[in-house]
């Protein structure tokens, strides 16, 4: 797995494949921009536009990433961020199409692969981001607070989430508890397991750190 790891990791630094995987990014951004929330937008104020595209916005931050980690540039509490963003939303919109799936019983739709191979791609950038950070408790608390933020924006009073199929659609576990249930738990399950690794990887640096000032 770390040789895979290593590998991806190089094969994206590469500048053909950058520059293309860059030009993907800012294609994929604007049509998730106009195509999947653009309809929505306009339902919302301008202050909570920042939380509501959250997938194409994470693709365009990191396109950002990319462009200054090939200009040497890159600033390690950015990546941390972005990092976060591309694998939480990524493993969100995978899972809804999973459920779709298998609540339609097989509709691979066009639209439904198409998507979940994007964030799949969106996870694995986060997956390449990680190897570029160097965390430490700002930075963990400074995405606490936003992605904890963010979760409370999309599931609080101001329901910015993310629209889906089957959204409002009983589960079938409880007559109460729909898919949009389900995601909700997810996020906030994800939320904090990334960010708990983020906590655990800062406390490992910080003890290494004492150590090698013994």
């Amino acid at each position: 797995m770390i040789r895979w790891y290593r590998r991806m990791r190089a094969w994206v630094l590469l500048r053909p494949v950058a520059w293309v995987i860059i030009a993907v990014g800012l294609v994929a951004s604007i049509v998730g921009f106009v195509y999947w929330y653009g309809p929505t937008l306009a339902r919302y104020p301008v202050w909570q536009w920042v939380f509501v595209p959250d997938c194409p916005l994470f693709a365009l931050l990191f396109v950002v990433s990319l462009l200054l980690i090939l200009l040497k540039r890159n600033w390690p509490p950015y990546d941390a961020i972005v990092a976060f963003g591309l694998i939480k939303y990524g493993i969100w919109t995978v899972s809804v199409w999973i459920l779709y799936w298998i609540y339609t019983r097989g509709d691979f739709s066009f639209e439904s692969v198409t998507m979940s191979v994007a964030h799949v791609g969106m996870i694995l950038e986060g997956l390449f981001l990680l190897s570029f950070l160097k965390l430490n408790w700002p930075t963990v608390v400074a995405c606490v607070l936003w992605f904890g933020l963010s979760d409370w924006m999309d599931y609080g009073p101001f329901q910015t989430f993310p629209h889906f199929p089957m959204s409002g659609i009983p589960l079938g576990i409880a007559p109460s508890f729909s898919y949009l249930d389900l995601m909700q738990g997810e996020m906030i399950v994800v939320t904090v397991l990334i960010a708990g690794g983020y906590a655990l990887a800062t406390w490992r640096r910080w003890r290494a750190g004492l150590a090698e000032g013994r």
